[in-house]
Order: structure tokens, then C-alpha cells, then sequence
């Protein structure tokens, strides 16, 4: 609760100011760092006569690590705060879409502190998301998004669907088992990158079950959050299309607080490294993480050239067109599967050994 008030406090202070998105930025990057240095904060580094407190873990002991959606939030609220002091609409106008609801400010007295509490832990999305603007959330609290029954129960049957997926993939796949036990060496190249890539499939199912039961509650709830997994993570040929489908809320959010601000599409490159530095650092304060950050920095460069000198605009309708749009589908596939394997699979040591039996061998020929 300090860290919410100390952020409101200091959003309201700097209101309009030019250099208010970068202090608003610099403060909370520093609370997530500052919370993983001291693990949360404990009572016995104020004094050593609280220790015993630390022991009375509560009903949330490691609120730290699930914070950083929180701190997603909490920028929201005062970027969008910002953009309501300096970008104020007509009073007339009303939100007729999801994009509008996000884009639309609000009069300045709507950014209160009960509403900014409301929205900084609403339940059914504190924990995980998906994440909503502020401006989204409160134009849906004064204008109820209507949510037909039907649509609620077809999502809880996709819901169960894909729970019910999830087991038999570790009832009867021990891929999981496999990469954690490092019990893939020794098996030749294509039946690691076999364990690899389901791997990655029980990583894309592990994020979609929790995100779409918090995105349900809120359907329950009469709330229309963004939904996160728009398309499998085996149906994409595009890296771009991959981020926009992958944890799509939180997508939106960097697009809209981060990439546009940095500079957008007039700056791709810088403003592409600075996404996924942001993007490894949120997710953890590790080498392997910010070797992936880097890495898919690195790999989304060839698309963005290959789109520069063959625009769909110009060359969609030629006969060669399609044929080079699947070699290059082949390589991002690829190097998206490097990525996310170094980040979130095997390491970087991992990857190391796989890439040496891949093509230091005859067998990974």
C-alpha cells in the first residue's frame, strides 16, 4: 500500500510536467528492482527486535514477485493521468470500441485515488492480468461492456479444454521432466529439439490456462479484459505476429506506454532493443533472461529489413512473393524457437550444447 500511495502521491505532484512519464518510469523501475534486491523487505532490516515478524509469512507471503503486474498498472495509471493533464478531449465524446476506451482520457477528477485503488487491485485480474489500462477499466466501470451468458459459458468450455489438454500432455509427454533433470544429453539432435519444442507448448499452455481463468472471472464479473493467447504459439511464421499474440494485454501495454513513446516506428531499432531490455528485466533479474530480451531484439531485425525492401503493398500479388515469404517464415520459426528456449528452457548453456549437436555433427545434419 505505501508503494500504490508513494506512486499516486508523486503522479499528482508532477501532473503536467514534460519530465513527469520519465520520473513515473524511473520510480518504479526502481521499486522492482529494489524489490528483488531485498526479496520483498524484511521487518528485520528495520530492526532486529521485529525479526519474529518475518516469520508470519500471510495468506500472500511472495507478493514481490507477482508486483510487477501491479507496477504495470501503476504505470498505466499515471501515463494515462499525464495524457488526461495535456491531451483533454471534448466532453462530449464517448468511447464505441475497445480502442477507444483505451485511448480516450478521462476528466482529471476520475483519476482519483479510489479509483486508482480499485483498478490497482481489482481481484479477478491482480494476480496475473491480463493487463487493462486505467483508461479501459473506468470507462467499463461507467459504461458496463454487455457480456451475453452464452459467451461466458463457451469461453469456460474452451477454459476446460485446454486444462484438459495440459494433463494429458504431462500425463503421457515427460518433456518437462526431461529439460529439468537435463536428461536430454545424450539423445541425438532431432530428439532434443523434439523436447524443445513441447517444451515451449507446455510453457504457451502453462501461461494460457491461469491468464484465461482470470480473464473468465472477469468475464463472470461483467468485465471484457483483453485476451492474452490469440492464436497457438506453433501457428505463427512471424515474429512480430508472435509478440502481438503472446501475452497480447501486455503487448498492447508496451506498444502503447513504452515503443510509441521511445520513438515507434520512426526508431524500430532502438525503440525494439529498449522493449525487450524492459520485457527480460520485468520478467527477471537474470543473465539468461536478458540474453533472451537481446536475442529477440536481434532476430526481429531481418523481418523488419525483409519488410522494408519487400512492402506487401508492392510485391503481395507477385507469383515469387509467397515462396519467399515461407523461406523467411522457415528462418523466424527458428530463431524464435532459439529465443525462447534460451529463456525460458534450457539456458543458455543448453542452447550451447544443442547448437553443437545440431551442426557440429553428422547427425545433426
Amino acid at each position: 500500500m505505501l508503494i500504490l500511495y508513494f506512486n499516486y502521491w508523486a503522479t499528482k505532484r508532477l501532473g503536467a510536467n514534460s519530465y513527469a512519464p520519465a520520473a513515473v518510469w524511473g520510480l518504479n523501475v526502481a521499486v522492482i528492482f529494489l524489490n528483488e534486491i531485498y526479496d520483498g523487505y524484511k521487518y528485520a532490516s528495520i530492526h532486529s527486535s521485529l525479526a519474529f515478524l518475518d516469520s508470519v509469512r500471510g495468506a500472500y507471503p511472495r507478493w514481490n514477485v507477482t508486483f510487477n503486474i501491479t507496477m504495470l498498472r501503476l504505470i498505466s495509471f499515471s501515463m494515462d493521468y499525464y495524457w488526461a493533464c495535456t491531451k483533454r478531449p471534448p466532453a462530449t465524446l464517448e468511447p464505441r470500441n475497445e480502442k477507444d476506451r483505451v485511448a480516450l482520457p478521462h476528466a482529471t477528477e476520475d483519476y482519483s485515488f479510489l479509483n486508482y485503488l480499485a483498478y490497482a487491485i481489482y481481484p479477478p485480474l491482480y494476480i496475473a492480468g491480463p493487463i487493462m489500462t486505467f483508461n479501459n477499466f473506468i470507462w467499463q466501470m461507467r459504461h458496463p461492456v454487455r457480456i451475453p451468458f452464452r459467451d461466458v459459458m463457451l469461453y469456460l468450455v474452451r477454459f476446460i479444454v485446454c486444462l484438459m489438454t495440459m494433463e494429458l500432455i504431462l500425463h503421457y509427454m515427460w518433456v518437462v521432466a526431461m529439460k529439468d533433470a537435463e536428461a536430454w544429453r545424450g539423445l541425438s539432435p532431432a530428439e532434443i529439439s523434439m523436447v524443445g519444442f513441447w517444451n515451449l507448448i507446455v510453457v504457451w499452455l502453462k501461461l494460457l490456462i491461469p491468464w484465461r481463468f482470470f480473464r473468465l472471472w472477469a468475464l463472470a464479473d461483467g468485465m471484457d479484459a483483453p485476451e492474452n493467447m490469440v492464436r497457438c504459439m506453433a501457428n505463427n511464421y512471424s515474429a512480430l505476429g508472435f509478440w502481438r499474440s503472446w501475452h497480447r494485454s501486455y503487448n498492447l501495454w508496451i506498444v502503447r506506454y513504452l515503443y510509441i513513446p521511445v520513438g515507434g516506428a520512426t526508431r524500430p531499432i532502438l525503440s525494439t532493443l529498449a522493449v525487450f531490455t524492459f520485457v527480460a528485466l520485468w520478467h527477471d533479474l537474470s543473465l539468461k533472461l536478458l540474453t533472451w530480451g537481446w536475442l529477440i531484439s536481434l532476430f526481429v531485425i531481418p523481418e523488419m529489413a525483409a519488410r522494408q525492401l519487400l512492402p506487401p503493398s508492392k510485391y503481395s500479388k507477385e507469383p515469387w512473393y509467397r515462396h519467399v515469404c515461407a523461406i523467411g517464415g522457415v528462418f523466424n520459426i527458428l530463431m524464435m524457437m532459439t529465443a525462447n528456449l534460451v529463456g525460458f528452457v534450457v539456458g543458455v548453456s543448453g542452447i550451447r550444447h544443442l547448437t553443437e549437436q545440431l551442426f557440429g555433427s553428422w547427425q545433426g545434419g
